[in-house]
């Protein structure tokens, strides 16, 4: 919990100027103002970032950035003294079992390269400037899981409500889930605990790169197949859920009202996500969860207006300090993660 680092003659000063600007005669009349640093009005878990789909392979020199560029990289993203100070890395998952084991109910064959896209590369420099919160996200189930045998283009995890007659009965979603688990275990063996873990990402939209839909109601469908199995991993782990493309009601706000319609399903989520993309995150998600905005670009395509205030209302500093502040007061979220960190390393 940050409190505010204002002195109190200063916030005298500061609430009697603006008594006085709104009804002149007033300020003499203000004595004494009384700030409780014991009332947590709301707990903020932190700030991140993403470096997944090759991004922390450019981070650690795949394009020639020489070490020295990489240590100000890191940072400039990752020192509270000499930089941004994210407390948040997202960690995109990926590929740990490329090929079927041979069904659902065979021995997984899983895949480990101890590298994970310089993912690892990442997580440990992040774990050394003191980043205590890091966060899995799949993108997709493996391909053979899903109901297009693809990858991309979206597709459903066989075993979900509505897919029987596309997958001939079959049932991926326990293995689903111990795959996401599995990924948890490789990272904790190397002393990278992962505390957040989710099993989707914008569900509501189908990508042509990696990608898979949940309706809501499928949504609590799997939560409730995860979440004992998560339990019974016995691994330290918040199930996420559910990273819509946008965060109004046709988004996340369905997503959560979903979960929390549903008993079992609200007892096992413990953070609620949205991204900003299709709907601003500027309101309040139907839930007593924690909330995160997990995902927000100002713009993919242009460049970062590295100006305070460029005239640019989409890629200027100003723009983005006012989506961070409107995320934060209107959607009152406890994170809040931005997209790349870094998005284009050079020498």
């Amino acid at each position: 919990v940050q409190t505010c680092a204002l002195p109190i003659s200063l916030l005298q000063l500061v609430f009697a100027s603006a008594l006085a600007a709104l009804y002149p005669g007033t300020a003499a009349q203000v004595d004494t103002i009384t700030v409780d640093y014991g009332i947590e009005l709301r707990r903020i878990d932190g700030f991140g970032f993403c470096q997944t789909f090759g991004r922390s392979y450019v981070m650690n020199g795949s394009e020639g950035l020489p070490w020295a560029k990489q240590a100000e990289v890191l940072d400039l993203l990752l020192s509270p003294e000499r930089g941004a100070g994210f407390s948040i890395l997202r960690l995109g998952l990926f590929g740990i079992q490329p090929s079927n084991p041979g069904g659902p109910d065979a021995p997984p064959q899983y895949v480990w390269d101890g590298d994970d896209g310089r993912q690892l590369w990442l997580a440990r420099h992040a774990q050394a400037y003191g980043v205590r919160h890091f966060f899995a996200n799949p993108w997709s189930a493996p391909a053979y899981m899903k109901t297009n045998n693809d990858l991309n283009n979206g597709g459903e995890l066989c075993g979900a409500p509505g897919t029987d007659a596309t997958c001939g009965g079959v049932d991926w979603r326990r293995a689903y889930a111990e795959y996401l688990l599995q990924y948890v275990r490789f990272y904790a063996a190397v002393g990278i605990p992962i505390q957040h873990l989710a099993f989707t990402n914008e569900p509501d939209w189908t990508a042509s790169y990696d990608s898979m839909r949940f309706t809501p109601e499928q949504a609590v469908d799997f939560v409730k197949v995860m979440g004992p199995a998560v339990a019974g991993s016995r691994l330290n782990v918040s199930l996420v859920c559910c990273d819509s493309l946008g965060w109004g009601p046709n988004h996340a706000v369905r997503y959560s009202a979903a979960i929390e319609a549903d008993v079992e399903a609200a007892g096992w989520v413990g953070v609620h996500t949205g991204h900003s993309y299709a709907s601003p995150s500027s309101t309040l998600l139907p839930t007593t969860r924690d909330v995160w905005m997990s995902e927000y670009a100002l713009d993919a395509v242009d460049e970062f207006n590295p100006f305070w205030d460029g005239g640019d209302p989409v890629n200027s500093g100003l723009a983005l300090a006012n989506h961070i502040h409107d995320t934060l007061a209107g959607g009152n979220v406890n994170a809040y993660i931005t997209w790349f960190g870094d998005r284009k390393s050079v020498v």
